[in-house]
């Protein structure tokens, strides 16, 4: 762990701790609402049932605690020891009632906002362990977390739909993921337009079709949570396949 340098467009945690909180809240709301057969029935997301989004929920909060308390500390604290480590206690999770995930979730995440909320102010940019990412800061717990919470209540398929994701939420990270998208070499040839910006973003060659729509829907689409079905094609035809987005 070390000091790293401030990084442009970082995360501010008084302007993103209003969305977590709600954001937390509403995935709460949610989970209360399932009966148990419903928890355990299947999300949107292939192979995982709810119980699967929200056992990962839980345990991706408490990684984030793992890592905050890592920079505030000093410890040795990685976000997951590993992969394999991270996706058995998924599946190890999911198996429990559904009383018994809806408890953990909702105990995880007043853990993770409270870790957030205490967390001192000149501890946000130490280095910390992230699983896959190599050493990072801490700061990155909140715009991943708010990214956890919005895309996993969408898979969740009870009601929350892109439509309802925050409008910050939505610009940073279509940009974001437009950013990541322009270096993947998956990435089929396409020209992309979102509503409101005069910019045409351009894949692979540049030559193929204009896919346009509002953001949220393009932010969807992009992300994998829609077929994007709202969107329009010129010349009209179908949709180009996207690269798999990592849950």
């Amino acid at each position: 762990m070390s000091a790293s340098r401030p990084t442009a467009h970082r995360a501010d945690p008084a302007e993103l701790l209003p969305l977590l909180t709600p954001s937390a809240d509403a995935v709460l709301r949610t989970a209360g609402a399932l009966t148990d057969p419903q928890v355990h029935a299947p999300s949107a997301l292939p192979g995982w049932t709810r119980a699967h989004v929200l056992t990962h929920l839980a345990r991706a909060a408490d990684s984030r605690v793992r890592l905050l308390t890592a920079a505030r500390t000093g410890a040795d604290l990685e976000q997951y020891p590993d992969e394999a480590t991270r996706d058995r206690e998924i599946e190890e999770g999911a198996r429990r009632g559904a009383g018994a995930i809806r408890s953990d979730l909702d105990a995880s995440l007043r853990r993770v906002l409270g870790a957030i909320a205490d967390h001192p102010g000149d501890k946000w940019d130490v280095e910390v362990s992230w699983l896959g990412g190599g050493l990072r800061p801490a700061r990155g717990v909140l715009w991943s977390l708010l990214r956890e919470l919005e895309v996993h209540h969408v898979d969740l398929a009870a009601g929350h739909t892109p439509a309802q994701w925050p409008d910050a939420f939505v610009a940073r990270e279509t940009r974001r993921t437009l950013g990541r998208l322009l270096h993947d070499p998956a990435m089929p040839p396409l020209r992309l337009r979102v509503e409101g910006d005069p910019a045409v973003h351009s894949f692979g060659d540049g030559r193929g079709p204009l896919v346009s729509g509002p953001a949220a829907e393009v932010l969807a689409w992009l992300a994998g949570r829609t077929d994007g079905s709202a969107l329009t094609v010129e010349p009209p035809g179908d949709l180009p396949p996207l690269p798999d987005w990592k849950r």
